[in-house]
């Protein structure tokens, strides 16, 4: 007998897209609150992120100029970020019918003035405030992330 070893991540895509049999295969193993558990609830840092989207820490970003790899850095914990709050899913910016969340931030000019100032959506124009890979699916993900992940935000905002 052979033993099937797969991510969380991927037990979850897995899931999603299984008939009923598999999904209850699933379920033994994992439990069926892990399948009906908001990504919102589940995810409390840096880590839980990697392991939501399977993606690596960090890279260096050494094939950039030096000046370059601390802001690039920080954008790449961003893009990890929201992909782990959109659960995978590319926002469609051509898509008028879909809200795209994203958050503003609010300062006051010094260091300890930086704030969430609220979520926004925005799903036809051109001046949403972000770029469509840094938007986000739910407003409750906006408000997470702009609360609880606001030093990932604010170190990429300042780069």
């Amino acid at each position: 007998m052979k033993t099937l070893q797969i991510t969380d991540q991927e037990a979850r895509k897995l899931y999603k897209t299984s008939n009923d049999e598999w999904k209850g295969i699933l379920e033994r193993h994992y439990g069926k609150k892990f399948f009906s558990q908001d990504v919102n609830d589940r995810i409390d840092g840096w880590e839980d992120m990697m392991a939501e989207t399977g993606r690596p820490d960090v890279p260096e970003f050494v094939d950039l100029p030096e000046d370059l790899r601390d802001h690039f850095q920080k954008y790449y914990r961003v893009i990890v970020m929201n992909e782990a709050y959109n659960q995978g899913e590319k926002m469609d910016i051509y898509n008028t019918n879909i809200y795209r969340h994203f958050p503003w931030f609010r300062t006051n000019g010094s260091a300890s003035g930086f704030a969430f100032g609220g979520a926004f959506y925005d799903y036809s124009l051109a001046s949403a405030g972000s770029g469509s890979r840094l938007a986000l699916k739910s407003e409750k993900s906006v408000k997470v992330i702009g609360t609880k992940h606001i030093d990932i935000m604010r170190e990429y905002l300042e780069s």
